[in-house]
């Protein structure tokens, strides 16, 4: 996914707040990050903004929960100081900027998305009509990771349909992302096959009802792997790692077939390609980003809204967390760095301040 901006301050507020507004304090706390090559290595802290005031057709949230997603924390592994983070969110609004559709959305709960980060800081700015209402009865907190991979998981699967294969490879298997495909394509009638490293991993999606599951670690996944691709009549693969696992996806794929990749986690160019595969099998090697897949098409953001909203609770969308005050973020990350990120994501508590 894009990264997050860098080094840049959110907009200075004005000093007269809309008197619409509940009490809000003219400075705000929020999250600087100092990156790190090494995870457990990056720190954070608080500084003293001033709090962005909403223009017309824009309103302010009040921040309850943001996670941590992959995307943002791979930035920071660069180094250097990072402002603005944060891809999503969820919160109250506090106030608006005028207009019907904004103070339409005042006291409401509401989720939040922007890609160029703005969920690590106590309040935030967003047009009305880019806030994503929350169903009744939702805490805010339980829908902190409502968009990066929920709306993921709806775009992988109907990407998948588009391309009228009846089963798909999906690797990284047992991230929240991972297990959140695991039950919705049960709920779809669709085929998967969940590839991950570790046989605990493997439990984890078992536990989940997956069916079928290969396991790297083990002597001949790749037999076994093949084998699934030919009974599945599988033509799609999903693929999170990049690198040369790429490429060994493609090559166990049929004729016509394509690698979508996504995620970068091996930190590896894409690399060890049979051109042979792209020449003459007319295999297709190509990338996958969420945001570009939910706009390209009109009604989609909509479709992917009524699939996933009424699922954040304790449907196919919901994720497990583990929690964060915003002055000891880093050090939870770094226990996660070390212990490793399977069925947990970090979540930063703002409502604890």
């Amino acid at each position: 996914a894009a990264q997050g901006a860098q080094g840049i301050d959110c907009p200075a507020a004005p000093a007269n707040i809309p008197s619409s507004a509940m009490a809000i304090p003219e400075t705000m706390k929020s999250i600087v990050v100092n990156g790190h090559a090494d995870l457990a290595q990056v720190t954070m802290e608080l500084e003293d903004v001033a709090t962005p005031q909403p223009k017309e057709g824009e309103v302010l949230i009040k921040l309850v929960a943001a996670p941590l997603n992959p995307s943002d924390y791979a930035a920071w592994q660069a180094g250097g100081k990072f402002r603005n983070q944060g891809k999503e969110g969820a919160g109250m609004v506090a106030a608006s900027g005028g207009g019907p559709a904004a103070d339409a959305l005042l006291g409401k709960a509401v989720g939040i998305a922007a890609m160029q980060g703005c969920s690590y800081q106590q309040y935030t700015t967003m047009p009305a009509a880019s806030c994503y209402p929350l169903p009744e009865g939702l805490a805010p907190e339980d829908a902190a990771s409502f968009w990066v991979n929920p709306y993921t998981a709806v775009g992988i699967v109907e990407t998948v349909k588009e391309k009228r294969s009846p089963a798909f490879i999906h690797t990284a298997a047992a991230s929240q992302l991972g297990q959140m495909l695991v039950k919705l394509c049960k709920e779809e009638g669709m085929g998967l096959v969940n590839v991950v490293r570790r046989d605990e991993q493997a439990e984890t999606l078992r536990q989940l009802g997956a069916e079928h599951i290969v396991v790297t670690d083990k002597e001949g996944w790749q037999d076994q792997l093949k084998t699934l691709v030919k009974e599945l009549k599988i033509t799609v693969a999903f693929d999170a790692i990049g690198g040369g696992n790429s490429a060994q996806l493609l090559g166990v794929l049929p004729a016509g077939s394509t690698c979508f990749v996504y995620g970068l986690l091996s930190g590896e160019d894409l690399h060890s390609v049979n051109v042979g595969d792209l020449i003459y099998s007319t295999k297709t090697i190509a990338g996958w980003l969420m945001p570009t897949w939910l706009f390209a098409a009109p009604g989609r953001n909509t479709a992917a809204s009524a699939k996933v909203l009424p699922a954040l609770k304790s449907g196919w969308a919901s994720s497990t967390f583990v929690d964060a005050h915003p002055s000891k973020v880093h050090e939870e990350l770094a226990k996660l760095a070390t212990g490793g990120f399977t069925n947990k994501k970090l979540r930063v508590r703002w409502d604890q301040l």
